[in-house]
């Protein structure tokens, strides 16, 4: 679909144990919605390395984990809920460019 991938973007820590969670949830959602054709690019941030700890603070992140679905923050539980908020904001990217 021309004007996609929607942007999801994970903020992390090595150290966190919740963040690994979200990381492997977020990746499988996402390697399942990719698997025809790309929908969604995932970026992910180590708040541990400059780079990450400069994203986060652009962003107003104060703890980890912290999701960004096309810039907006998503405050919901990863999991189900999260492929569901997922699916829908491809469905209006997708009817929005049509």
């Amino acid at each position: 679909m021309p004007g996609l991938p929607i942007e999801v973007v994970l903020f992390k820590s090595e150290n966190c144990a919740g963040c690994q969670a979200a990381d492997r949830i977020i990746s499988s959602k996402v390697s399942e919605l990719n698997s025809s054709q790309e929908a969604v690019r995932l970026i992910k941030y180590d708040i541990d390395t400059e780079e990450g700890f400069k994203e986060a603070e652009k962003m107003g992140v104060e703890s980890t984990p912290a999701v960004f679905v096309s810039g907006e923050r998503y405050m919901g539980k990863i999991g189900d809920e999260f492929f569901e908020f997922l699916c829908k904001k491809i469905s209006e990217k997708a009817k929005a460019l049509a």
